[in-house]
């Protein structure tokens, strides 16, 4: 690891380690040594991202009607996508001077509070409105962090997909339902950390196999039922004898499945593809890649969360891109990236928020498009910006006097989360790092209050199996046992459970992805041993954990 030294984080009592590798990242981007622990430093980048919120509210300059994740009462405004990106309006005409006797991110966030946003981060797509940080998607439904995908609904981080529905972190699937961190499935159901495979439901950890049913850990297998071996009559037998078409042996099955699990074999990391020196979970062909989670093709990065075709990074959160330092949401990441949320394409940017289309060389700017050396959205020459630029910084190395003014204020650090334009339970901090809202407070976090809407009683009785299922259900609201909430079923939706002999669900889509949330790994490394020879391991699992936990040679060894 070639430690140089250790710190203290200035939020949490932990320590760590500053290596020689991270001086040399924090010289090349020119930027001090963080002052937050890798976990703090993730959990404040996150607090400016929120995805799965959907708010009615109406345009800030048309009055029309739209979907945002901003709710109505925004302090900024807010404006339909299409109205955003045209010509009737100039984000530079919200420019100020820097003042050198205010703090930078005071001034910042008075800019945040005046320059309109996009109701939605959307790009390329073709009737798929209800969804966000998404691009190139085509009849989809409350899909997020999301592209390339043709008839997907209810998911997260789902790519190059076709008719899937219910899923988390996907890519190169079609008929695909319930299934988790998986690549290239065909007709699969309740598939979790499996690639290449067909006609199977409830199965972990397959590989390139084909009508499967409840297994885990096969290679290449076919006709299996709890990893025990059956003809082909005797397999389809069984599956027409037991269809999971109805509930109650789906969710039967699924309760037996899940307690099957339990006593699985887990590799001490997850992955796909080739891995080449790296550490963390749910790598997909990553070299040189430390503590970094959900990424895939990406090389010499550190501390990166849900990334892909990344290099040279470090903390980062959803970007794809080169060279960036502390940025969220970038796809694809400006290069030479610093302190960034939601800027996409350009380079040398730093403390940017929503500028686009190939802005470059810009400080503390917002909703900029294609624009260059300009500071707090006012444009200067290029000798003018070189030289006002080192100023600004210096001023913000210094220390700030009064209340309310910490180290997090200081160049260096990304943005803090009392500017954040989303609460703390609205955003994608509550997902990994739960907080009461007394603590999110306590922490300069914001909080909303959640509306209780009236809650309409079920009438309707939904049939067991999805053969009895009838149109009428389209019509019928139903309530969440989960959450005690309404939903609906949409046609799409009823269209695809009798194509893959599902029955209908009793939770909402909400309840449902909180369920699948859980299959989600903390997003840190633990020491502990494997669980069969005692080999010293850095896991996502901790030492209390009490899931069987191989070492790689251990569990190559099992599974088969």
């Amino acid at each position: 690891m070639n430690t140089l030294h250790a710190k203290k984080c200035a939020k949490c009592p932990a320590e760590f380690n500053i290596t020689e590798s991270d001086k040399k990242f924090y010289e090349k981007m020119d930027v001090p040594e963080p002052t937050l622990c890798p976990e703090c430093r993730y959990k404040r980048r996150l607090a400016f991202r929120a995805e799965r919120n959907l708010y009615t509210r109406k345009c800030s300059a048309t009055d029309k009607a739209i979907l945002s994740m901003y709710d109505e009462n925004a302090p900024f405004p807010v404006y339909e996508i299409s109205y955003w990106w045209g010509d009737k309006w100039d984000a530079m005409d919200y420019g100020q001077e820097f003042d050198f006797e205010r703090p930078f991110f005071e001034q910042f966030e008075e800019l945040m509070n005046k320059v309109p946003r996009m109701n939605l981060i959307q790009e390329r797509n073709e009737n798929s409105e209800y969804t966000n940080c998404v691009s190139n998607l085509k009849d989809c439904y409350l899909l997020f962090s999301s592209d390339y995908n043709r008839d997907c609904y209810y998911g997260i981080w789902t790519l190059y997909s076709n008719d899937c529905m219910d899923n988390l972190i996907i890519q190169k699937c079609e008929l695909t339902y319930e299934s988790i961190f998986s690549n290239n499935l065909y007709n699969c159901i309740f598939a979790i950390q499996s690639s290449t495979c067909r006609d199977s439901a409830f199965i972990m950890d397959c590989k390139n196999c084909s009508d499967c049913f409840m297994c885990t850990g096969l290679r290449g297998k076919q006709y299996c039922i709890q990893n025990v071996q059956y003809s082909k009559e005797e397999y389809e037998k069984f599956r027409t004898q037991y269809p999971i078409s109805s509930h109650h042996n789906f969710s039967s099955f699924k309760a037996q499945f899940l307690e099957i699990m339990k006593g699985a074999v887990h590799l001490y990391m997850r992955r796909n593809g080739r891995i080449d020196n790296s550490t963390g979970n749910f790598l997909t062909d990553t070299m040189n890649c430390e503590e970094c989670f959900e990424i895939l093709n990406s090389k010499d990065c550190k501390y990166v969360q849900g990334g892909f075709d990344d290099k040279d990074c470090m903390d980062c959160s959803y970007v794809q891109g080169e060279l960036g330092y502390e940025t969220c949401e970038c796809v694809p990441m400006p290069f030479n990236s610093r302190f960034n949320v939601n800027s996409y394409s350009g380079s040398d940017l730093t403390y940017c928020d929503s500028c686009m289309n190939n802005c470059r060389d810009c400080f503390g700017c917002i909703g900029l498009k294609q624009k260059q050396y300009c500071i707090l959205n006012k444009q200067y020459t290029k000798e003018e910006y070189e030289a006002l630029l080192p100023k600004i910084i210096e001023h913000m190395r210094k220390p700030i006097q009064g209340e309310g003014h910490a180290d997090a204020w200081l160049f260096g650090e990304f943005f803090p989360g009392s500017i954040s334009p989303f609460a703390y339970n609205e955003s994608n901090a509550i997902d990994f790092f739960p907080l009461s809202k007394e603590e999110a407070i306590a922490q300069g976090y914001k909080w909303k209050e959640e509306v209780v809407k009236n809650v309409i009683p079920q009438l309707y009785t939904i049939p067991n199996d999805i053969t009895e299922v009838t149109d009428e259900i389209l019509t019928q609201v139903l309530t969440c046992e989960a959450t005690g909430k309404n939903f609906k079923i949409i046609p799409q939706e009823l269209k695809f459970y009798r194509q893959m002999g599902l029955p209908i669900p009793r939770t909402c889509p909400e309840a449902r992805q909180c369920e699948r949330m859980k299959f989600r790994t903390s997003r840190s490394l633990h020491d502990r041993s494997c669980t069969q020879c005692g080999t010293e391991l850095r896991s996502v699992y901790n030492i209390d954990d009490p899931r069987k936990v191989f070492c790689e040679k251990c569990y190559l060894e099992s599974v088969g």
